[in-house]
């Protein structure tokens, strides 16, 4: 079990990734009403490019002293970054914000075989097993009868496998550099991708017909969906394990299709319940590990991509 500054650390960054899951769940909502009067790439384009004005003058003298070959690693993460939003972006054009949530979070189940293939071991007992009750709870809680698998659904598989390779790239990362600098270098490398993307793709857009709501609802996508949940997660991902991670990160599911009935992008299923009960017993699985008797800090044990 830890105690003092140990346990307190862990404690804050389960606080943070939960945190994390509320603002990425409300962003498929969002998003969804937004591209409907923004194209996707420039959509995209624009909530990063405030991203990177609002991050770029805070954290720009972190970059200093960073190895260069981790700021190149963090710079490839970004265009990893900028090509799983596109994937998003594109995926949520031709389904529902409510069933790409469920799907994407899928990628609860792939971590643990990303990591095994990654690190040459498998996660710990209780971090797998809350990884596969989680994932059951997630097809419980999202494929109601007669649901059609259509090309975006098939996007949001593909988003699921980058959102899991995203997780273990910052995991591996963040243990090894500066997490804020990580998460600038990927901000600033995503936005130029998709600024470049947006220019070469889509027509300029009439950002001068967006109303009041518009633009508020951008700033909330670049305020609440992108800075502050990338800044805490790279510096949570430092003390969280990946498969851990992963399965906090993946309640952005629940919330995001209880945020897409609120808004009335979704309809309500009575099944909600009882995946939204098989996921909490997923991540309650997946926490008791950290507090159980006897558990050693895994800090040098994570380091070199150590279970969870």
């Amino acid at each position: 079990m830890f105690h003092g500054d140990r346990a307190r650390q862990i404690w804050w960054s389960d606080v943070g990734l939960i945190g994390i899951a509320v603002f990425w769940g409300s962003g498929f909502a969002l998003s969804d009403v937004l591209i409907q009067t923004i194209s996707p790439l420039w959509l995209l384009a624009a909530r990063f490019s405030l991203s990177s004005l609002l991050m770029g003058p805070l954290l720009w003298r972190r970059l200093r002293g960073q190895d260069l070959r981790l700021l190149g690693a963090a710079s490839l993460v970004g265009v990893l970054l900028g090509l799983t939003y596109v994937v998003h972006i594109y995926g949520l054009v031709l389904s529902t914000p409510g069933k790409q949530a469920f799907i994407q979070s899928s990628s609860v189940a792939m971590v643990p075989l990303l990591y095994g293939l990654w690190y040459g071991r498998w996660p710990s007992r209780p971090a797998t097993l809350g990884a596969i009750v989680t994932t059951v709870g997630l097809f419980v809680l999202g494929f109601t009868p007669g649901m059609l698998f259509n090309a975006g659904d098939a996007l949001s598989v593909l988003l699921a496998f980058l959102v899991a390779l995203n997780v273990m790239m910052v995991g591996y990362l963040s243990r090894r550099m500066d997490p804020l600098a990580l998460a600038l270098a990927q901000i600033l490398s995503c936005t130029a991708l998709l600024v470049v993307g947006a220019w070469g793709c889509e027509p300029w857009p009439r950002w001068g017909e967006l109303g009041t709501w518009q633009w508020q609802a951008l700033g909330f996508l670049a305020v609440f969906v992108t800075v502050i949940p990338f800044l805490v997660q790279n510096v949570a991902q430092k003390y969280a394990p990946e498969v851990h991670a992963a399965i906090l990160l993946s309640l952005e599911s629940p919330f995001g299709y209880l945020i897409a009935v609120f808004l009335g992008r979704d309809a309500w299923h009575i099944q909600a319940a009882l995946g939204g009960a098989l996921i909490l017993a997923g991540v309650m699985v997946a926490e008791s590990e950290r507090w159980l008797p006897g558990r050693k800090d895994g800090t040098k044990e994570k380091t070199s991509g150590g279970g969870a």
